[in-house]
């Protein structure tokens, strides 16, 4: 059965099905049942959401130490290196679960050679998901924190992300209903899967310009443009000259007279993007403040457009410029250049849905509800003994001892594939060495065969001259007597005559002539005694390379590719190794908690029995009692002298006999009511 086709848009049934909202547009076919719509009651949600999107402290302090680790790993790899944290955790912007952006600043190497680098360090330390992009705009190094499953993004030299989350946080701080909104609308497009460049979807940081945009041309604008102003601020960047104006008091620059909350808003948000789809004529432009037409910014979109590279059968990629927005900073940048067909289709089809849960009255978590889960953030971990908390000590040891059983084995099965592996890297030398050798044993072989032909070529042409003419060593005698005659001083007398001196003159010459060819013979000769000397020199290298060569046999490259092998294993046994260190660190720094535990608790019963036992005896001792038997000499029990003791020792009795004595005194002199005659003086106002 052949599959039905849409006469209209050109879609199959499957994509139809996938897509139903939007065939349903296209078709003109798009009902919705409109109920009242509780505004109030949305707001309420929404910023209650927001409320929960703050960061707890625990979170905050664990990011702050994924980010402290960090950079003393970087700078001890890479110094002179700066990392900085940027994005929407440090804008304010962002969800509680969202990841950490890192950009760390280096110049010496090439980006992608440090993200390399620095994707095998984070493998090394045990992170999870390590994953390189190294052809994106901008590389990055994706893993999540294996403790506390926090995603970070790391790039490299980065600056102007920087400067674009300083422009974020300005936005944020003009008015209150801007973080609720934006968290609103990048929740919603993180849980209906449309929030992920990976799967050709906008990005995060996309959908927060989205939204700005939306807040700078609502009725009347919420927001100002932050990057107006008559004084440009221009700044060169990793080798480019960007406008980096930013009114740093962007309150001075708009009186907002829009008074709607939050839940006003997004509903405005999602009936503009349904009934008014921005992206037919306008490119998304922040740094404008307003949507600027695509004939303007010269960003017209190019061919397949969305349908058409839909239906084809050849699976067209999309044409540029689909739904094109703006980086502030980069205006040559447009984030919709990662969209794929599929990914707008399912950006088309969750507008017209959250559209149509909202105005049939559907609240915000319907709106939000979860589409793939496996493409949202678990909440990161601040507890690191959560799973040990209900397991007894005793247990908790015996998993400890099961570890540390598993360590020792790792660490042994280490020191064998290690041990393994050197011997492969020696037996490939041994082999490579013995190899060079034969190679160079053929060489020298080789080259004796053409050199023993020279000798005997240059042997016969010396004895051929030497046959021929006779010695140099008699020519140039000879030449030296002839040439003294000719030269001589000579009496006229003694002259020799005419014919004389022709015949010295031609025997001369005859001379010189010989002398030529016989010279050859002695450079033919030192060429031979030349060639011998290499001959012989050849022959001792070959017997030293004989003598040097063993008797292994094999190719090399098996024991190469054997040593590989054994690095690969060695690097996931080292993996496991780091594991199990961990968790062992992790149980017996619980034991020691649950050991400090016990004794803090032991030490606060110490106290409070010695409490009640110091009450007890004071309770049961009579005090004044042991005092007046002490004062007196009794004998007193060791129960009394502690309560003595506590109650100011034996100096509170001289007290108390000194206070009896006083009482008594006292009482004589009020019993004695008889009148009395004072001494006689003078009285002192006399003197």
């Amino acid at each position: 059965m052949m599959e039905q086709i849409c006469k209209i848009t050109g879609m199959s049934m499957a994509q139809q099905k996938k897509w139903p909202l939007f065939h349903s547009l296209l078709t003109d076919n798009l009902v919705i049942n409109r109920a009242e719509i509780s505004i109030d009651k949305l707001s309420k949600e929404i910023m209650h959401f927001c409320s929960q999107q703050e960061t707890t402290d625990e979170i905050q302090e664990r990011k702050e130490a994924i980010i402290s680790h960090l950079k003393k790993r970087f700078n001890r790899k890479f110094n002179g290196s700066k990392l900085t944290a940027f994005g929407s955790s440090e804008s304010g912007l962002g969800l509680k679960n969202g990841d950490i952006d890192l950009c760390l600043e280096f110049k010496g190497e090439k980006p992608k050679k440090v993200l390399t680098k620095i994707a095998r360090m984070l493998r090394e330390d045990g992170m999870e998901d390590v994953t390189l992009i190294a052809h994106a705009k901008v590389p990055i190094v994706k893993f999540t924190d294996s403790r506390t499953k926090i995603p970070i993004d790391i790039s490299i030299n980065n600056s102007l992300a920087i400067y674009n989350t300083s422009l974020l946080k300005l936005y944020n701080d003009c008015d209150v209903r801007v973080r609720p909104f934006v968290l609103a609308i990048k929740n919603w497009a993180l849980h209906r899967g449309i929030c992920n460049a990976a799967y050709g979807t906008f990005s995060s940081y996309a959908w927060t310009l989205i939204a700005l945009q939306f807040l700078q041309t609502s009725d009347p604008p919420v927001l100002p443009n932050i990057q107006q102003g008559d004084k440009r601020i221009l700044r060169e960047v990793e080798g480019t000259i960007y406008d980096l104006t930013m009114n740093e008091n962007p309150a001075d620059l708009i009186k907002s007279d829009n008074n709607d909350n939050v839940g006003h808003l997004i509903i405005d948000f999602f009936d503009q993007f349904t009934n008014n789809w921005p992206w037919d004529e306008n490119v998304i432009s922040i740094r404008s403040g307003k949507m600027i037409s695509r004939k303007e910014k010269n960003w017209e979109e190019d061919k397949p457009k969305l349908i058409d590279a839909l239906v084809d059968e050849n699976k067209l990629r999309l044409g540029k410029h689909s739904l094109p927005v703006e980086d502030p900073f980069d205006h040559l940048h447009d984030l919709s250049r990662v969209l794929r067909t599929e990914g707008v289709m399912d950006i088309r089809e969750e507008f017209l849905r959250a559209y149509r849960v909202l105005n049939e009255g559907g609240s915000w978590s319907e709106v939000v509800k979860t589409k793939f889960p496996e493409l949202v953030n678990d909440s990161p971990k601040t507890d690191l003994f959560e799973d040990l908390r209900e397991i007894p000590k005793q247990e908790v040891i015996d998993n400890l001892e099961i570890l540390q059983d598993q360590l020792n084995e790792v660490e042994s099965k280490i020191k064998v594939r290690k041990s393994e592996r050197n011997n492969a890297i020696e037996m490939s030398k041994a082999i490579r060495k013995n190899a060079e050798l034969k190679n160079e044993e053929n060489k020298l072989g080789n080259s004796l065969k053409p050199r023993r032909d020279k000798i005997e070529k240059v042997k016969r042409e010396r004895d051929s001259v030497n046959n021929n003419y006779i010695p140099v060593h008699w020519i140039e005698d000879e030449m030296m007597k002839v040439f003294y005659r000719l030269t001589e001083d000579v009496d006229q007398m003694s002259a020799p005559s005419l014919k004389k001196e022709k015949e010295l003159f031609s025997w001369f010459f005859e001379l010189q002539s010989m002398h030529q060819h016989s010279k050859k013979t002695r450079e033919l000769h030192n060429q031979f005694i030349k060639l011998l000397d290499e001959q012989k020199d050849t022959l001792d290298e070959l017997d030293l390379v004989k003598k040097s060569s063993n008797e292994l046999f094999g190719n090399y490259e098996n024991f190469d590719d054997l040593a590989h092998k054994l690095l690969l294993e060695l690097n996931s046994i080292h993996n496991e190794k780091r594991t199990l260190r961990r968790e062992i660190g992790r149980l017996e720094a619980w034991l020691r908690i649950c050991d400090r535990k016990k004794r803090d608790r032991k030490k606060s019963n110490y106290r409070k029995q010695n409490n009640r036992n110091k009450s007890k005896t004071r309770s049961s001792v009579n005090i004044e009692e042991v005092k007046s038997r002490a004062s007196s000499g009794e004998s007193i029990s060791l129960s009394d002298l502690g309560a003595l003791l506590n109650s100011g020792g034996f100096s509170s009795i001289q007290n108390v006999g000194k206070e009896k004595s006083e009482r008594k005194k006292k009482k004589k002199m009020n019993n004695n009511f008889t009148a009395s005659r004072g001494k006689r003086g003078r009285s002192k106002k006399n003197y």
